[in-house]
């Protein structure tokens, strides 16, 4: 009975945050422009006033998800404790705030959340190792074309402003979405997908609900369960993120006025999938990490950062190759260096795209065991 009511609060708290994201703003700004602050041209999702709006529904969704957490461990746990182990994952339990109103406590707590910080950085590298080597590699064989010219001693100007130009590319390859988003949008889009975005949603789907389907069963001190959790720690860590992909359905009505209903459908599939494997490795190290929030939301905002990762190599035959910030099929065709490519004349296209098919297999492989050493304490 436990089992199932820990599961339906996690089902609720899920629901009222689906509820003031994105039902509740559209008394706002709905679909009918029926309200004068927001006409029909400024319903879209990336406008300022709705970034607000639903930025203060998010927090308003974490505070009354907190009071019913809070509810629910009413009985076996304080105030304090509870949010020890939204924040923390169980670290420190019930002495987390009275250590840090001591200065060693908060430099310790202010230690531990820096390092958690810097993994999730780490683990995101691996995850993108791909990716990354991908632009470098491309970057650096379009260079040395460029360097295998016969005018290139004689125009040095001409070939740093290449060369700047190519590193400017791989950068867009890796980040060029967010430069679209804040020139078209405003500066708001990529501060919400980057920044608020990942905090809110770690601190529901992981804080929130691993603290409901575990909070119950820690001995005093640590997160070693003494068998009376609601669910297991493999279940609640690998089966709540299922709750995590459940929330991004809501992008299918959207999509669906644009593509279609067939695509729509296939894309959101993918989105569910995708965003259910990440909050599977986000409640990993949330569990693994003394700062769990921290970690989680270090890793949550630098996988936005870079976006779904573009399986280019996969994609395109071994013998081509292409400029690094050909990125989801964006070109400028009046631009020469934009249209030029790489020939392969100076290295062996082939060996390179293999090396990086190999790369992007290996990354998430290396980054799993990665934060599977992490020792739990």
């Amino acid at each position: 009975m436990v089992v199932f009511r820990s599961w339906l609060l996690c089902v609720c708290i899920t629901l009222q945050y689906l509820c003031f994201l994105f039902f509740l703003p559209s008394f706002s700004f709905g679909r009918k422009p029926r309200s004068p602050r927001f006409p029909k041209e400024e319903t879209n999702r990336n406008d300022s006033r709705v970034i607000q709006t639903r930025f203060l529904m998010q927090l308003c969704a974490c505070m009354l998800g907190f009071l019913l957490v809070l509810w629910w461990l009413r009985e076996t746990m304080s105030f304090e404790e509870v949010f020890a182990m939204v924040c923390t994952g169980g670290e420190t339990k019930k002495n987390f705030l009275i250590s840090s109103s001591k200065m060693f406590g908060i430099l310790g707590v202010a230690m531990d959340a820096t390092t958690d910080l810097f993994f999730g950085l780490a683990v995101t590298g691996l995850v993108y190792l791909g990716p990354v080597v991908c632009a470098v590699f491309r970057s650096s064989a379009m260079m040395h074309q460029r360097s295998g010219d016969d005018d290139y001693d004689e125009n040095e100007d001409e070939n740093n402003e290449h060369n700047l130009k190519i590193i400017d590319g791989m950068f867009r390859f890796l980040f060029g979405h967010h430069r679209e988003n804040a020139e078209r949008y405003g500066r708001l889009v990529p501060i919400r997908d980057v920044l608020l975005a990942p905090f809110f949603e770690e601190f529901v789907f992981r804080g929130l609900l691993l603290t409901v389907l575990l909070g119950t069963g820690f001995d005093e001190g640590t997160r070693t369960t003494s068998g009376s959790a609601a669910v297991s720690t493999r279940s609640a860590v690998y089966v709540s993120p299922l709750f995590f992909g459940f929330a991004h359905i809501n992008h299918y009505f959207a999509l669906k006025k644009v593509y279609g209903s067939a695509k729509a459908s296939r894309f959101v599939l993918f989105q569910c999938i995708y965003t259910t494997a990440f909050g599977a490795l986000a409640g990993t190290i949330f569990w693994r990490c003394k700062a769990g929030l921290a970690g989680a939301w270090s890793l949550h905002a630098s996988m936005n950062a870079f976006g779904v990762p573009d399986f280019r190599p996969f994609r395109r035959k071994t013998n081509t190759f292409e400029p690094p910030h050909f990125r989801r099929g964006r070109r400028n065709k009046s631009d020469d260096y934009n249209s030029g490519g790489v020939k392969g004349k100076h290295f062996n296209a082939k060996i390179i795209n293999w090396l990086e098919r190999i790369c992007y297999v290996l990354g998430p492989l290396v980054a799993r065991e990665f934060v599977r050493s992490r020792i739990v304490v």
